[in-house]
């Protein structure tokens, strides 16, 4: 399996759990657990994106180097997606600290 690949399978895992604690946040009763729920997804989710981002940037890189130009472009426009996966979560993540606070 190519590296890349690796974390890229490693990243979906991630954003699974953070939809199941979505689900939780939602399906759940106790406001103060839906808050810190979805403060652990959007957490989550935005170091998730953010590394994903960085080891696309690296293979690209070197994908491109090796001159294999497709495959560049590929990991690339992935790690295009996972930035702003990376950035819708961090809006909402301030969004939700900003509304309910954490006090």
């Amino acid at each position: 399996m190519h590296p890349f690949a690796r974390w890229f399978v490693l990243g979906v895992v991630a954003w699974i759990v953070s939809g199941a604690l979505i689900a939780i946040a939602v399906l759940g009763r106790d406001t103060r657990t839906s808050v810190y729920a979805l403060l652990g997804a959007g957490i989550l989710s935005v170091a998730v994106g953010l590394l994903l981002f960085v080891e696309a940037w690296i293979w690209s890189q070197r994908s491109w180097r090796a001159g294999f130009g497709g495959r560049s472009a590929l990991i690339a426009v992935a790690g295009g997606i996972a930035l702003l996966v990376a950035a819708g979560a961090l809006g909402a993540t301030i969004i939700l600290v900003l509304t309910f606070g954490l006090g």
